[in-house]
């Protein structure tokens, strides 16, 4: 039956002659294991086209939804990881196979005539092949590939005369966006891709017709023979074809092997909405929330600052080549140099004629050799100057002490800047499991508390407050604050006991100034038209009142005094539990703990009520601010907006209103309410804004978009 099937598809198709000539080939000098090279790169093309086209098919070339995709294959499409993952690391294979291709050709002479032709077709599918990179690195439309291709641009932006066009030509417009990715995805999927195959098909069809190059065949003039026991032939079955088999499973296995050790981040996925666990095959098709995989950085954002942007590792070089032609000297590391070496390389074969081929040969393993050894320090060079220590034990860092420390200084911050790139897009990639926005990927970071939150209080609160970080957090704490008190665990039961213990604590009361009053209650200022401050010292006195009648109970020889002390300290860590509930809503609060808060803030000996109003408590609530509600969203947003309201600090404090300029109305009816308010009292911020640092604050780190309540 098998020998029938194999006769009626010769008889139709020729298979028989089809398989002679690709497996009968005559290999002159027989088989080598030099010879794999280019097998292996055919094989992890096709792997490139496979994945690929499996890719496509879950891709969305749009700037506003190519990073929710990618995610999406990533992290929630069954081995989605694995199909990026082989097709990321399949292009960097790539690149270490052609250099190690080229090596072997050059060595071997195989680009000296008669296969001068053959030679400038592998220069031109290098040229593709950077190509396919180039244009593939942007498609995930994260940050590391927008700011990477940003600077590509730039620099083909350099090239004289038609810099800016070319440009122009791939950005798609005046900015980078849905033009720019567009175009890039054409070039990548189906020009560039086009283009290869038919390079890659003369390539081969030239290769054949001359041979390898072995002592044998070094003029070209063996190909093809028929006769598989032609004088110095040995057939490309079976042995030769074991030895690329075996080298392209070896090159599968290495890519494997990065693809499971993974480089993506590791992200918790939602639960089942019945509550049960993942089964074995829902684990491993989405092993990808286990960090398998490709790295994902957070979604393209333009509007970041200072990204750390670095080209691929194989790109690394000329990116070091641009350092030593500062200004005006650049063309010559982004133009006249890589040119220049093309340009060479295009030319090796002409040395090949006549009596100057020993010599041609010679020259070109020479000059290859020190192109790839040029290449290879430029990269180290490129990765010893991104660490502040260097790398390989700093033998790499030059210059005098000065300039070694300013390397170092920019080292530092480089690394720093990657670190929190890193969280950024660790944090991006958790908060896309639970859905991303309809505008694009970047929206999450955009209105995320934990990253622009944290970003956002830096700037328009730092300057007074601190914000320390609590033992489960993994940012760093604050310090930028002056005059005011320490946030980071605002409004906790350890914070208003502490407070209660020891106001004048910087973390608390202590870096705190408040506006002088005039009789009328209005803030005085000097003759700048400065407001006059002065330390806050009421809880300060309160406190210091109630340390001297806590010493005279002590010295006193009445028992019934004496117990006095430990009563009034039990009755402020009661009042400080109390406060701190009243962070959650209404409902939830602790009934029995209110009773015995209320009995313990109304007591004379404490004096609570003599300042401030809680629960409706018969208290004064003149001199400080109405408790109710203390430390939870609405009245932290009610400090925000309008601190100088008698149901917060008066008049007295020195905060300043932040309001959204750009809502309706919301500007002129404060300051219609708040007639005495002037410009310096006012900040802006946008009611998103708000709740971002207000999130921030009770540590709540969901987008403040969706729909979801604050808690």
């Amino acid at each position: 039956m098998f020998t029938t099937l194999i006769n009626w598809l010769d008889h139709r198709a020729g298979i028989r002659s089809l398989l002679s000539a690709m497996l009968l080939e005559g290999i002159p000098g027989g088989a080598r294991w030099r010879y794999v090279w280019g097998s292996c790169l055919a094989f992890v093309f096709s792997i490139q086209l496979i994945t690929g086209i499996m890719l496509m098919t879950a891709y969305s070339p749009s700037a506003s939804q190519a990073w929710n995709s990618v995610h999406a294959i990533q992290y929630k499409m069954d081995f989605g990881w694995l199909i990026r993952g082989l097709h990321h690391f399949g292009s960097q294979t790539m690149m270490v196979l052609i250099a190690l291709h080229m090596l072997q050709v050059v060595i071997a002479g195989a680009h000296l005539p008669p296969r001068e032709l053959n030679w400038w077709l592998g220069i031109g599918l290098l040229s593709v092949t950077l190509g396919l990179s180039l244009t593939g690195y942007l498609l995930p439309w994260d940050q590391k590939g927008y700011w990477a291709t940003m600077v590509a641009t730039n620099i083909a932006g350099t090239l004289p005369e038609i810099g800016e066009e070319v440009r122009h030509q791939a950005v798609g417009g005046p900015d980078y966006g849905n033009y720019t990715l567009t175009r890039f995805y054409a070039l990548h999927v189906a020009i560039l891709p086009l283009t290869l195959i038919g390079m890659l098909v003369a390539h081969v069809a030239i290769f054949r017709r001359h041979g390898v190059t072995s002592t044998e065949n070094k003029q070209g003039l063996v190909s093809n023979p028929e006769n598989e026991h032609a004088k110095g032939t040995e057939p490309f079955w079976p042995r030769q074809a074991f030895y690329d088999m075996l080298a392209c499973m070896v090159v599968f296995g290495i890519m494997l092997g990065m693809v499971l050790y993974g480089f993506a981040h590791k992200v918790t996925p939602p639960p089942h909405e019945d509550g049960s666990e993942p089964n074995l095959y829902e684990k491993i098709a989405r092993y990808g929330v286990e960090g398998k995989g490709a790295e994902l950085d957070a979604s393209a954002d333009r509007n970041t600052a200072n990204y750390p942007a670095r080209p691929e590792w194989y790109f690394l070089f000329l990116f070091q080549l641009l350092k030593y032609f500062p200004g005006d000297y650049a063309i010559w590391g982004t133009v006249i140099i890589p040119n220049g070496v093309m340009m060479i390389l295009f030319l090796l074969p002409l040395l090949g004629f006549g009596p100057v081929r020993k010599l041609g040969h010679f020259v070109g393993i020479v000059f290859l050799t020190v192109l790839f050894v040029m290449v290879g320090l430029l990269t180290l060079k490129a990765l010893d100057d991104d660490q502040p220590e260097g790398i390989l034990g700093g033998i790499m860092k030059t210059g005098d002490e000065e300039t070694r420390k300013k390397e170092k200084e920019k080292a530092e911050k480089f690394q720093h800047d990657v670190h929190e790139a890193e969280i950024k897009a660790k944090r991006a990639c958790q908060l896309a499991m639970g859905g991303t926005h309809v505008e694009g990927g970047h929206v999450l970071l955009r209105n995320d508390p934990y990253t622009t939150g944290n970003l956002l209080f830096q700037g328009k609160c730092g300057s007074c407050h601190n914000f320390s970080a609590g033992k489960d957090d993994k940012f760093e704490s604050w310090k930028g604050g002056k005059s005011a008190s320490d946030l980071g665990d605002y409004a906790s039961f350890e914070w208003i006991h502490e407070l209660l213990k020891n106001p004048g604590k910087d973390t608390h009361l202590g870096l705190v100034k408040l506006r002088v009053l005039d009789d009328d209650k209005k803030p005085k200022v000097d003759a700048k038209g400065d407001f006059i401050l002065a330390p806050a010292k009421g809880m300060i006195n309160w406190r210091k009142g109630i340390d001297d009648a806590q010493a005279r109970w002590r010295e006193s020889e009445d028992a019934d005094v004496k117990k006095k002390v430990a009563q009034q300290n039990d009755e402020l860590e009661v009042i400080a539990k109390w406060l701190a509930d009243q962070r959650h809503p209404k409902d939830k609060r602790n009934k029995e703990l209110a009773k015995q808060g209320q009995a313990a803030f109304e007591l004379g000996r404490n004096k609570c009520k003599n300042c401030h109003v809680l629960e409706g408590t018969n208290g004064a609530g003149e001199d400080a601010p109405d408790l109710t509600g203390y430390g939870s969203t609405e009245w932290i947003r009610s400090m925000i907006m309008r601190p100088m309201h008698g149901s917060r600090y008066g008049e007295k404090n020195n905060m300043p209103a932040f309001r959204d300029q750009e809502a309706p109305g919301a500007l002129k009816e404060f300051r219609d309410l708040n007639p005495t308010v002037t410009d310096k009292q006012i900040q802006f911020l946008t009611d998103v804004e708000r709740e971002l640092i207000i999130r921030w604050m009770i540590r709540d780190y969901r987008p403040v978009f969706g729909g979801a309540p604050i808690r």
